[in-house]
């Protein structure tokens, strides 16, 4: 009877265990993907019959209210009237974060919980249904300034890539663009391919020698002798046999950390990388956001790969030290990782809603969130030292076209045999007290310093005389 009454109480522990591990994951769930749930293009409860709508959908605008796409109507001769929603001109530049209703991306898709009013109170709600033949949305009001997206998508023309503008005190996207693109108004025409993935936050790149950031951060957190390493640069090092060659060969000589970062000599990064180990490097990615699912409330993004190991070997540590191996990131990542160095080491959570306007007109304001820090103020005050060095006198100095003084650092990504490399430039200004990232990444183009630096000083410029 007692070995009864045991396996009844081992029996019950087990099955209340199981209990509470199943609640704990729906609680989980529902609190971190309830928004993205509910915006699934698949969940029936919020598709609209434009016909004769229960609900009209509230305007998606920019931070300066320029209206991007609003719902209109039209009566037809049988006395029919139908709703569309009409995407302005504007809209085209910001394509991808508008988005469109038919392929549901962008804040039609994302945000509809806010344009079908589901955010107001309770009292808000009642009202309408009781006493309003048609129920109204708010207005979602976009960090963005259309005018500089404009600018930027301009000054792309046709090359592929993307561009992402961020202020690194609130993590307020101020332009986010994408190519190639597609027009939301022209819903009858099927995009080209490609044109509807939003590449600044889905796109995957090796970072090339942006990466170099990270890894000089893990070695001025994790190695006491840092400012006295020497790395002799021939154009290439060897590391217990791996050999790791400088862009087009070039020779950097006796190079310290700073002189490595303006020069951006492979060599020097390699073997610190390799100095340092996979733990120190992995744990200073992980720390800027490497290997996590990134879940902000505002903007979907995929997650970066540093996909090194205890297993790893000496070559894929050398090279992930440089931005080349199995190493993936998203522009607006890497504009993330630049807005932590700009913000004192503080990395904000990127921010795309400015606020939601209600049906009386009152805005609600969306808060800026921190989301991480992951490295010392005084790492950070070193590193935009260095970065500084980068652009007056390195690779960067392309961008440095305006009496604003620019931090940043280049990047030439390898991605195959016969294959140009993808330009990359990240960076913020002014320096001494950012109020700007720029991320900068252009497919097959050549170097950073030639194509991606240029396009980023003439950015800063253009953002600086709307104010920013």
């Amino acid at each position: 009877m007692n070995h009864l009454k045991r396996n009844i109480k081992s029996a019950c522990l087990v099955l209340i265990i199981i209990l509470l591990l199943q609640m704990g994951y729906f609680y989980y769930n529902l609190f971190l993907y309830s928004d993205r749930w509910f915006s699934d293009p698949n969940n029936t409860r919020i598709r609209i019959d434009m016909i004769d709508p229960d609900i009209i959908p509230g305007r998606i605008m920019d931070r300066n209210h320029r209206i991007l796409v609003e719902t209109k109507s039209v009566t037809g001769r049988n006395g029919i009237t139908t709703y569309y929603r009409d995407y302005h001109s504007y809209s085209k530049f910001a394509a991808h974060i508008v988005g469109t209703k038919r392929y549901g991306i962008g804040a039609e898709a994302f945000y509809i919980r806010y344009l079908l009013g589901y955010d107001n109170n309770l009292i808000e709600r009642i009202y309408q249904k009781a006493f309003m033949d048609q129920e109204v949305g708010n207005n979602v009001i976009l960090t963005i300034d259309v005018e500089l997206q404009k600018f930027i998508s301009e000054a792309m023309g046709t090359k592929k890539g993307s561009v992402v503008v961020m202020n690194p005190e609130t993590g307020e996207i101020l332009a986010m663009v994408s190519k190639p693109s597609f027009d939301p108004a022209k819903e009858g025409e099927k995009p080209a391919d490609e044109s509807l993935l939003n590449k600044a936050s889905y796109g995957r790149y090796p970072p090339g020698s942006t990466m170099k950031l990270v890894t000089a951060a893990a070695a001025l957190e994790f190695m006491e002798d840092i400012d006295n390493y020497i790395v002799e640069c021939n154009g290439e090092t060897v590391i217990n046999g791996v050999k790791v060659t400088c862009y087009g060969g070039e020779a950097h000589g006796k190079v310290d950390l700073s002189q490595a970062m303006v020069y951006s000599c492979n060599a020097f990064f390699a073997q610190v990388s390799c100095e340092m180990g996979w733990k120190k490097l992995k744990k200073t990615g992980e720390n800027f956001g490497f290997n996590k699912d990134f879940l902000f409330s505002d903007i979907r993004t995929t997650s970066s790969q540093l996909p090194i190991e205890r297993w790893t070997d000496d070559e894929e540590l050398a090279w992930s030290g440089v931005g080349q191996g199995n190493v993936l990131v998203s522009p607006l990542h890497m504009a993330m990782i630049a807005s932590a160095v700009a913000n004192n080491g503080v990395m904000m959570e990127p921010k795309l809603i400015h606020g939601i306007e209600t049906r009386s007109g009152r805005i609600r304001f969306h808060e800026s969130s921190v989301f991480k820090q992951p490295i010392s103020a005084q790492t950070a005050n070193k590193l935009t030292n260095i970065m500084i060095d980068a652009v007056k006198k390195g690779t960067g100095k392309k961008a440095d076209i305006t009496d604003v003084q620019i931090a940043g650092k280049t990047g030439t990504a390898e991605v195959g045999e016969n294959k140009k490399p993808h330009a990359w430039f990240i960076g913020f200004a002014p320096a001494e007290k950012p109020t700007l990232v720029v991320t900068v990444v252009l497919e097959n183009t050549g170097t950073g310093g030639s194509n991606a630096a240029p396009l980023a000083g003439k950015i800063v410029q253009k953002a600086f005389g709307m104010g920013y």
